[in-house]
């Protein structure tokens, strides 16, 4: 990837007189410069995140058994939500590999993707060695951002849910419960004719124990939510001015192709007309020959591949928008969770237990639970809806300065 950064780079230098060239490598620039900051972060912090990964999932193994609560619709949903979202990025990755490898109209000799080689790629084997280079550089590339995207992903969820569980562990603090469990001592249990048996589950602590057991894990996920960001954060500022670099890139190659094709196909019927005299007051004859125009102009390639281009920046489009909306919503979803403890510790009947022995309690905890936690993208940005909607804001805008731009440019 190292390699195929460089040679992309050193077009990217090559050409900066042409603006459609430089936005189309820029695309890819930027992505792959994203994908190289991911991996060599997580070089670096591999046993960190290892620690992490594995206090994570102890702590979430823990809680489940200290809660008196049926969490079980709860382990299913963010099982759910582990699940569709890998399955949905992993099909768009490698889509995107598709559409970049194999989609990308290319002329006679040239490479997928535009880059400065020391050797003639057009020749074998030349040509083979730079598809091969541009081939595995993608597809690895975009292996390993699905791979870190994961991890950090599935921490959260992890922390998400422990959250959503303390919620709940909160509210019925000082509550006894009707649990079901299958008795599997019992001598009738044989295959399917299980006998479940309703006991009523009595508190095995009391309220102020139960407590501050849980506002002791509650510091604990703030510690872990330290580390995430102290390990992640700078990947987070990189791949949100990756994605959104994408975005404005994308959209202002699509404008410039858009205005590209117009422009020639107005001169082309220019000229046309005024070599074969078309007609104009004659309908059938300029028509007709229109029409016959457009379709040698088509077959002759001059606008062939805009399909393909257009499929193409349409999935890099999406990858990027879809990327950048995800981690948002997690960091929304983080400080929607959080910021709900402090209603959940109120409702947890204190007003029943003694308040010399619960006033310090609720004080101690509300001085944490007010504070909510949040996804950090360097020092700057909280990850949140707020976050995404003003990035994409802020693009939209770019792109209609350069509509306008070159619209006016056209004139």
């Amino acid at each position: 990837m190292i390699i195929f950064a460089i040679t992309l780079f050193a077009d990217i230098c090559m050409m900066l007189d042409d603006l459609s060239i430089v936005t189309d490598d820029g695309c890819i620039f930027a992505g792959i410069t994203v994908v190289l900051f991911n991996v060599i972060n997580c070089q670096f912090t591999r046993d960190r995140i290892a620690r992490l990964s594995y206090e994570t999932l102890n702590s979430c193994e823990e809680l489940c058994q200290l809660s008196e609560v049926n969490f079980t619709e709860k382990l299913k949903y963010y099982l759910w939500r582990d699940k569709i979202p890998f399955y949905s990025f992993c099909s768009l990755g490698y889509l995107l590999v598709i559409a970049l490898i194999f989609v990308t109209p290319t002329e006679d000799g040239s490479l997928p993707i535009r880059a400065r080689y020391p050797f003639d790629i057009k020749t074998s084997p030349g040509h083979e060695i730079g598809f091969a280079v541009e081939a595995c550089s993608i597809f690895f590339g975009v292996t390993a951002i699905l791979a870190i995207d994961t991890i950090i992903v599935s921490i959260c969820n992890l922390i998400l849910l422990q959250l959503e569980i303390l919620n709940m562990n909160f509210q019925n603090c000082s509550t006894t419960e009707i649990k079901c469990f299958i008795d599997k001592n019992d001598d009738n249990v044989i295959g399917k004719d299980r006998s479940i048996m309703i006991q009523k589950r009595k508190p095995r602590y009391r309220f102020e124990e139960l407590f501050k057991q849980y506002i002791q894990h509650h510091q604990r996920l703030v510690t872990m939510i330290d580390d995430l960001n102290d390990l992640f954060n700078s990947s987070m500022l990189v791949q949100m001015f990756s994605s959104t670099s994408m975005i404005c890139l994308t959209g202002f190659q699509a404008i410039v192709v858009y205005y590209k094709n117009d422009d020639c196909i107005v001169t082309i019927k220019r000229l046309f007309r005024r070599k074969f005299n078309v007609n104009r007051n004659n309908p059938v004859t300029s028509g007709h020959a229109i029409k016959t125009w457009i379709k040698n102009f088509e077959e002759t390639g001059s606008v062939s591949g805009q399909d393909s281009n257009f499929w193409k920046y349409s999935i890099y489009l999406g990858a990027a928008v879809s990327q950048l909306l995800y981690i948002c919503w997690i960091g929304n979803e983080m400080i929607t969770h959080s910021s709900s403890l402090a209603e959940a510790q109120w409702l947890s009947q204190w007003h029943d237990q003694p308040f010399d022995r619960t006033a310090n309690l609720l004080i101690f905890s509300s001085m944490f639970s007010q504070k909510p936690l949040r996804l950090k993208a360097g020092k700057f940005y909280t990850l949140s809806l707020e976050t995404f909607i003003a990035a994409v804001h802020y693009t939209c805008f770019y792109n209609d300065l350069c509509q306008q731009r070159t619209h006016f440019l056209s004139n």
